[in-house]
């Protein structure tokens, strides 16, 4: 989550800057318009002032011819009186000539032609006055041209500076805007490579999340065996214990058994001694004292002695099946105790088994818990590099951009500072020095042609053609 608003913030950021920056550009081409305007009006009122300096030199020159007409007939009146001779008005101007012829004609005396003279000459006197005038008008004119001269090359200067000013501005304009392009590629590069490594981040972590899930369940299954492992030797624990109690029990039967067999067969014993004495004896006694009787009753003989060994095998009838009762009851007995032995013994294979295979799985258990460990501490390690790589990298980038960004508001207003430094310059205009002209001063046209030509190349063409209808 701090990694995304971390990235939002340096995007709103980079954004931000970039708005400023458009705005910039777009203040730039508004003062660029409206510099080609006053360009475009400075070249009308350039064009309003070389006619009216056209027209005052053509006035001017008008006067000038006016002037020299009144002065030499000025001169030729002064003459006229001072000599008396004729041929004089000749150079008089022909208005004043048929005047004077007029009055000669006209039979007027001498006093009314020099009263006419006077009156001439006082004429002539306010012509000329009105001539030095305008001569002084023209003289001021001549400055004001001068100083509308001045002032055009100053404009000129300063709209040539500021034309390349504005290309120059122009094209770190356009080197900011491709330095810009190249850092919204490159943000938008390493957004998209952040935004991968964050996604593969998100999948080592889910695939961590199901290894531990995994692990966890592992472990869980592991417990539970371990529990019903525990129980099943617990069980077989009890069982053997049962086993071994039944097992004393029936080893204390089997003693007490074999002595109550080594009893019996002590007591068969000595009854089949006594037995066998009795019936020796019994049987010598008799045979002693019947074996005379034997001979002649035979029949009640062998009646007899079937009678003594019916009698004999009531006797040890149920001696014989006591003893053969006890024998089979031991021989069951020792195979019962065989076969528990037998049962104890592959009871204690298999709790020797378990165990093993218990300790077997507790140490399967331990090294892969220690591998899973090892696993998770290698993956937060590797997890933690990459996160401080990716910092350092956002902070070099970071570091990067604002530099950029510090060095385009450094161009930025120091290019404010001369567009205004400019308009300042050109809206304090230095006046230039008065100089004394004379009446035969003379306007430069073509200095002046040259001067605007060079100003205005595009407009050269419309002046020559305006030159030649003029012509």
């Amino acid at each position: 989550m701090s990694s995304s608003l971390k990235n939002n913030a340096d995007h709103s950021f980079d954004i931000d800057e970039l708005l400023r920056v458009g705005t910039l550009c777009m203040e730039l081409r508004k003062e660029r318009d409206v510099l080609r305007e006053s360009q475009s009006k400075s070249a009308q009122i350039i064009r309003g002032m070389e006619l009216e300096v056209k027209s005052l030199s053509e006035a001017r020159l008008e006067d000038r011819k006016e002037a020299e007409t009144g002065i030499a007939s000025l001169v030729c009146v002064k003459q006229f009186g001072h000599d008396g001779s004729s041929q004089s008005f000749l150079l008089i101007d022909p208005l004043l000539l048929i005047r004077f012829n007029l009055y000669s004609f006209s039979g007027c005396n001498l006093q009314d032609q020099l009263n006419l003279r006077n009156i001439e000459a006082n004429w002539l006197g306010e012509h000329v006055h009105s001539l030095e005038l305008k001569l002084t008008e023209i003289g001021r004119l001549q400055e004001k041209v001068n100083q509308l001269r001045e002032e055009l090359l100053k404009s000129n200067s300063e709209r040539l500076f500021l034309m390349r000013e504005l290309e120059n501005k122009e094209m770190e304009v356009q080197s900011s805007l491709l330095c810009i392009e190249k850092l919204e590629e490159a943000i938008a590069s390493i957004a998209l490579d952040s935004e991968c490594e964050i996604e593969s981040l998100k999948l080592d972590l889910i695939n961590l999340e199901q290894v531990s899930s995994e692990a966890k369940k592992f472990q869980e299954k592991a417990a539970e065996e371990k529990a019903r492992m525990d129980a099943f030797i617990e069980e077989f624990a009890s069982e053997i214990q049962d086993s071994q109690k039944m097992n004393e029990f029936l080893e204390e039967e089997n003693r007490n058994l074999k002595e109550k067999l080594e009893t019996s067969e002590n007591l068969s014993r000595t009854l089949v001694k006594r037995i066998e004495e009795h019936l020796k004896e019994s049987l010598e006694s008799r045979d002693r004292s019947e074996l005379d009787i034997w001979c002649c009753n035979k029949p009640e003989n062998e009646l007899y002695l079937s009678n003594e060994t019916s009698t004999c095998e009531e006797v040890l009838g149920p001696l014989l099946s006591k003893l053969a009762v006890v024998a089979a009851s031991d021989e069951d007995l020792k195979d019962d105790l065989e076969k528990m032995s037998e049962k104890i013994n592959e009871y204690e294979h298999l709790v020797e088994q378990l165990k093993d295979e218990l300790r077997e799985e507790k140490v399967k258990a331990k090294e892969e818990a220690e591998d899973l460990t090892q696993e998770m501490a290698e993956l937060r390690y590797q997890i933690t590099g990459m996160l401080e790589e990716e910092c350092r990298r956002r902070a070099l980038v970071e570091q990067a951009s604002l530099q950029r960004i510090a060095e385009l508001e450094a161009q930025d207003s120091l290019v404010n500072n001369q567009l205004t430094w400019g308009l300042q310059h050109r809206s304090l205009r230095v006046q230039p020095p008065k100089a004394d002209y004379t009446v035969d001063s003379v306007i430069d046209d073509d200095r002046l042609r040259q001067l605007f030509f060079a100003w205005s190349p595009e407009e050269n063409r419309v002046i020559e053609t305006g030159d030649q209808s003029h012509s």
